[in-house]
């Protein structure tokens, strides 16, 4: 069967704990991905605690590059599962998305082909 949905180009390339890569998914929702320990996981732009945008500027790793943060309000996320494991919405989940790389480094919106 095949997909409805092509593909979604989000970057060309990702940089291991550098800045996520911000787009648009489909139906206008913000989101973003981010490259940690070698895989790509992406995520809707949203904080389950308050469901305002978790970047500031671009930017949702914190400082040492371990965990993903709210800017907003603090709540930490481990990078690969999206898990809250600090701040108002412990134990809560950001929304993932399916993305993955292609062979030439490039990120992508959907499955892998």
């Amino acid at each position: 069967m095949m997909s409805t949905t092509e593909p979604q180009l989000i970057s060309p390339v990702l940089a291991d704990n550098g800045p996520a890569a911000l787009f648009t998914a489909p139906g206008g929702t913000q989101a973003f991905a981010v490259r940690w320990q070698g895989g790509v996981h992406g995520y809707l732009n949203q904080c389950p605690h308050a469901g305002g945008p978790l970047d500031f500027e671009g930017q949702v790793l914190e400082s040492s590059g371990r965990f993903l943060m709210c800017a907003r309000h603090g709540a930490i996320f481990e990078p690969d599962t999206g898990k809250c494991v600090g701040g108002p919405c412990r134990g809560a989940r950001l929304t993932p998305l399916a993305v993955h790389e292609r062979a030439d480094g490039s990120v992508w919106l959907g499955r892998a082909e």
